[in-house]
């Protein structure tokens, strides 16, 4: 497989996992489930590494909110 190919494909997931992450706490709370601190301190982690060193992510970003 090429580098660049997989390289895509694990930025699609730093972006795709917190992102479930938060619709999964957010049920949690709805249906009065146990929310673990591992799973927040998971959260923060993946948002972090997102916003910060996903290039996928800073370009679409870039794309979606950049005044005109």
């Amino acid at each position: 497989m090429d580098l660049q190919k997989l390289m895509l494909y694990v930025n699609i997931l730093g972006i795709c996992l917190p992102v479930a992450l938060t619709y999964v706490l957010i049920v949690n709370i709805l249906l009065d489930l146990p929310i673990y601190p591992s799973s927040i301190v998971i959260l923060a982690l993946g948002y972090v590494i997102m916003i910060k060193r996903n290039p996928l992510f800073q370009d679409l970003w870039q794309k979606w909110f950049r005044k005109q």
